[in-house]
């Protein structure tokens, strides 16, 4: 899954945004930077820089805080992952990696993302916040409003002439489109349990998170779940928890 900058962001490339997994222990943006990205396959997206002020999974549903730091006298936008609370009325973003407090990186706010789900849900319809930084079927005063599932968590993309060099993380592909970092891989001699953990910036080369346990020649398959984390493909536009109603 990759994208890359419209135009040049200084200090903290965005090429191959998703796949490569960026995060940084040192701010190298202002937080709050927002910046266009586009890729072949999922097509134009929003991002924003922020800090993570905890852990956050991956394509995890995260809410912006601007918070205001008394040493350097200036707002910083945080992420913290979204409450399972009704009626928060708050800003949302989606991760686009896996972050421990204190890291910088990227959420999208904008395009299409996959989101980190503790169930399946069908195209073309609501989405809520189901669990602490997990979406899930739609539920009253907990929607993700300004967003929407196009892409069930049952999908599957298929890869063929896909290997190895020997027993081997590198799995070599013609390309990653429809493939992202924490997708689930079979096929003969993937591991059993084996996950994207990157994508080379040219969406050619796929790290796993074990080693193939024979050399592969073949087909191999990404799927969109493992029956315990969905990956819902939602559509998001600046999106808010669904916030007071009268």
């Amino acid at each position: 899954m990759t994208y890359a900058t419209a135009t040049p962001v200084v200090g903290q490339p965005m090429a191959n945004l998703i796949g490569l997994n960026l995060t940084d222990t040192t701010a190298r943006l202002p937080t709050g930077t927002i910046q266009s990205a586009v890729s072949a396959y999922w097509g134009g997206g929003e991002f924003i820089y922020a800090r993570a002020n905890g852990a956050i999974r991956g394509f995890g549903l995260c809410q912006l805080n601007p918070v205001f730091d008394s040493d350097t006298k200036r707002w910083r936008f945080e992420a913290t992952e979204a409450a399972s609370t009704i009626i928060l009325g708050r800003p949302i973003c989606v991760s686009q990696a896996a972050m421990v407090a204190g890291d910088f990186g990227w959420f999208c706010v904008g395009g299409l993302t996959p989101v980190n789900s503790n169930a399946a849900v069908a195209a073309n319809t609501t989405f809520s916040i189901a669990a602490t930084g997990q979406g899930g079927a739609a539920a009253n005063g907990k929607q993700i409003v300004n967003a929407r599932i196009v892409g069930a968590s049952t999908i599957t993309v298929a890869k063929t002439n896909s290997l190895t060099v020997g027993l081997s993380t590198l799995l070599q592909v013609s390309d990653s489109d429809g493939w992202f970092v924490g997708a689930y891989l079979s096929g003969t001699g993937v591991a059993s349990g084996a996950t994207i953990t990157s994508i080379s910036p040219d969406g050619r080369t796929v790290t796993m998170s074990l080693a193939s346990t024979a050399a592969i020649v073949g087909t191999v398959t990404a799927t969109y779940n493992n029956a315990t984390i969905f990956y819902n493909i939602a559509h998001i536009n600046r999106p808010f928890q669904q916030g007071s109603v009268s």
